[in-house]
């Protein structure tokens, strides 16, 4: 059985060795016990404000913040029974000075003989004051388009309602100052065009919800499902028939544009399975409460998952000639994004033919549909 003892005199070398040196690294065991902190390197006991064998010293849970600790220890559990553990996490850390730091997490296991898990987590601060080596182009490239969002949304926004407005006053003199016989043509001009405007003003209010990051809240999940039809309608519809079957849900506890991204995610990933040439496609995206949890479900009768597809979809930047083909990145995102709230995300063969991809969040307390 490797140890502690086992892993330390090898650890630096080790990780030197995959190309980890200069990158802020922890290494945490899990074997039933709560978390022990095996490793820590020089750039991660820096980024979380203390000295290496001061760190190593700590508790490791003395660097989650409190809110969190119960979540990452439940998570934990979960992995140790064998549930898949995502690519990357995102944990909010507690500096030596008090600071609550958002972290992104790149995970590494090894399963222990004894039933235990370590985790070897290469860590980014999110929080633009504190900055790390890893992905930075990634994570530059990630921002910029994010801003670009927003940017767009806003500057669409601001002449589109002029346009609204000036339609409703438009409106309002023809009924008033237009003979009866010539207003009828004239008003279904104007409803049609006002509605045209509508759209486009829901669709790019779909696009800042998903643009724009902000503090976890207890979210409306059928309506961020609802958002995010609307965005991948463009790109869904020429491959599938969408089939709706969206209930009201109790709220769930998280951020909206993380959850928004996980379930765009999982649509592309859908649409990706059908051939060019084939009819009778069809996407069904459910949004219903099951126990405890609220889930987001995507079905399709595409082709059916390769062996290596089901074997590495969740893996980061996976691409196939099918499932998933021009996406990369998107199932082990939602997996992510599903982890860190307490849920998960879940892909299998569909009866018949296709693939089921289930998202589970658990609900937030005390809410109701």
């Amino acid at each position: 059985m490797i140890t502690r003892g086992d892993m330390l005199p090898l650890m630096p070398a080790l990780l030197d060795a995959l190309g980890y040196s200069g990158m802020p690294v922890l290494v945490v065991a899990d074997r039933g016990h709560g978390l022990e902190r095996w490793y820590a390197n020089e750039p991660a006991a820096t980024l979380l404000g203390y000295g290496v064998e001061e760190l190593l010293a700590l508790p490791a849970h003395e660097t989650i913040a409190p809110e969190q600790r119960a979540l990452i220890l439940q998570l934990s559990e979960t992995f140790r029974a064998g549930e898949p553990v995502p690519p990357s996490l995102e944990i909010l850390g507690l500096r030596k000075d008090g600071q609550r730091v958002n972290f992104e997490c790149s995970i590494g296991t090894h399963r222990l003989a004894d039933g235990g898990i370590v985790y070897i987590a290469i860590m980014r601060a999110l929080d633009s004051h504190v900055s790390s080596q890893l992905s930075q182009l990634e994570a530059d490239r990630v921002g910029l388009v994010g801003a670009l969002a927003a940017g767009f949304a806003h500057e669409t926004n601001n002449p589109l309602t002029s346009v609204l407005l000036n339609l409703r006053s438009l409106r309002k003199q023809l009924t008033a100052h237009v003979p009866e016989p010539a207003q009828a043509l004239a008003l279904r001009c104007i409803d049609d065009i006002t509605t045209g405007a509508e759209r486009i003003a829901s669709n790019v209010r779909a696009l800042q919800t998903l643009a724009t990051r902000s503090e976890a809240k207890p979210i409306d999940l059928a309506a961020v499902v609802s958002a995010a039809l609307r965005l991948a309608a463009p790109t869904v519809e020429p491959h599938a028939h969408i089939i709706r079957q969206i209930f009201p849900v109790r709220s769930v506890l998280g951020e909206e544009s993380r959850i928004g991204q996980a379930v765009l995610a999982m649509m592309l990933f859908s649409a990706s399975g059908f051939p060019e040439d084939s009819t009778g496609n069809r996407i069904i995206v459910a949004v219903e409460e099951r126990s405890a949890d609220v889930v987001v479900e995507v079905s399709d009768n595409g082709r059916d998952l390769t062996a290596e597809e089901a074997r590495r979809a969740f893996d980061p930047f996976f691409r196939s000639p099918a499932r998933g083909a021009g996406v990369g990145v998107g199932l082990g995102v939602a997996r992510s994004v599903a982890a860190a709230l307490g849920g998960s995300v879940a892909l299998a063969p569909r009866p018949g033919g296709g693939v089921v991809i289930t998202m589970r969040l658990p609900a937030a307390a005390d809410s109701t549909p």
